[in-house]
């Protein structure tokens, strides 16, 4: 653990930064219309294509990792949206700002499932357990979204050109680090793809297996539905604290999302240090999501917003941790962790496209309607799960055999084949 702690930081430094790029930019947009002539239109481009390209280059990326190397692919990846930002700096005209945008989502696309796969990597050289990784990783994107405003904020005298000059430089030297960070290719990596695939003569043990691209599109879904939620209430929780009738509407907001905020990077490191089953997770966050989102539709008052929403942080904060987790562990059954950390992103990112438009047209009807409809689908989301946890007991993480982080673990894999095999099969062929 000692000699990976330098990777590890390296890693996080990365996380950080590609999740401070979804915030770092909001204090600037009213600098765009004087710098680019940015109208309206142009301004909700800027975000929507960077979000469509990061969502849509995902698969290409995770195809690239399971092709070539991680640490390469991350380099170059960070790369392109190096430049992407360099561009977003200089630009001066509204075609070059799209296109910048567009230059950036594609390098944070493609680096996202590198960052995965390095992090797979790096708890199998090292013996971490996923959870505890994915707990440090989740807290890192909570990081990055507060840190994005932050630093906008204070070098709003530097201005935009300069504050994003110095962030390519960042990003540059950060490409850099991910090679030191993320092991490089491993050569039982073609072996373990052989292994995990059972032969036609080989007896089934219980339920048929999954294929890891089902796993994928339904963990991919959980996280977009996460996603969808909170990217809804972004824009609906600023105008419902403003109806409720406060002296300083703009404090009422700041505070009530920099404290769920902080309760979502608190329960990812603490859930990190302990290994819960993913049914557990999953029901638990979806239960605190409901919970939440019913809650809110009570009162629009700071004080019972505020409570609700960290109730509700905390539920999306096991809900991130829960999806995250089962997609690095489907590495147990699967050589393609590349294209399933490629399709999980895609599936995934949609939840930011499709929560501001759907919480948007609910809160036209009236203002309690989002809290109400989206509370009332968690509920269902639930007992869905609760459904499928009883007919299927193959879910990712919920046996111990299924996550294999270590060395030692890999190892030991081989020589317990046999022992996955029924008595009374193996009796057979012995003759």
């Amino acid at each position: 653990m000692g000699a990976g702690r330098g990777r590890i930081a390296l890693l996080l430094a990365a996380v950080i930064s590609v999740n401070a790029s979804y915030t770092v930019m909001i204090p600037f947009v009213p600098d765009l219309e004087h710098r680019a002539g940015a109208g309206p239109v142009v301004v909700a481009l800027t975000f929507a294509l960077f979000a469509g390209a990061k969502a849509l280059t995902q698969p290409l990326g995770g195809w690239w990792v399971d092709k070539w190397r991680a640490d390469r692919v991350a380099m170059l990846s960070m790369l392109i949206a190096a430049v992407g930002i360099a561009l977003t700096a200089l630009a001066r005209d509204s075609f070059t700002l799209l296109s910048a945008r567009v230059c950036w989502g594609i390098g944070e696309g493609l680096v996202s499932p590198a960052l995965y796969a390095g992090m797979t990597a790096l708890c199998r050289q090292h013996g971490i357990p996923t959870s505890r990784m994915m707990g440090n990783f989740g807290s890192a994107a909570v990081a990055g979204f507060l840190l994005g405003p932050l630093i906008a904020g204070v070098a709003v005298p530097v201005g935009l050109t300069g504050l994003f000059l110095a962030g390519a430089a960042i990003t540059a030297a950060t490409a850099v680090g991910l090679v030191l960070a993320i092991p490089g290719q491993e050569p039982a990596e073609p072996r373990e793809e052989e292994d995990s695939a059972p032969g036609p003569d080989t007896p089934a043990a219980g339920p048929a297996p999954v294929r890891w691209w089902v796993w994928a599109l339904l963990l991919g879904g959980l996280d977009m539905f996460t996603f969808l939620v909170y990217s809804a209430l972004e824009p609906l929780l600023p105008v419902y604290l403003s109806s409720g009738g406060h002296t300083s509407a703009r404090t009422a907001i700041s505070a009530v999302f920099v404290a769920g905020l902080a309760v979502s990077g608190l329960t990812m490191w603490l859930l990190g240090r302990h290994t819960l089953p993913l049914r557990t997770l999953a029901a638990t966050g979806l239960a605190l999501t409901a919970v939440g989102l019913l809650a809110m539709a009570a009162s629009a008052q700071v004080m019972a917003v505020g409570g609700s929403f960290m109730v509700y942080m905390f539920g999306y904060a096991t809900l991130f941790l829960t999806a995250r987790r089962g997609i690095v562990e489907l590495k147990a059954a699967t050589a393609n962790d590349g294209k399933a950390f490629g399709l999980f992103g895609l599936v995934s990112d949609l939840g930011n496209v499709l929560g501001p438009v759907i919480g948007v047209a609910l809160y036209a009807v009236t203002d309690r309607l989002p809290f109400l409809v989206l509370g009332g689908v968690s509920g269902l989301v639930l007992l869905a799960v609760a459904l499928v946890g009883r007919r299927r007991s193959t879910v990712p993480g919920t046996t111990p055999a299924a996550p294999v982080r270590t060395a030692q673990a890999a190892g030991a894999r081989d020589a317990g084949d046999t022992a996955a095999v029924p008595a009374a099969a193996a009796v057979d062929r012995d003759g």
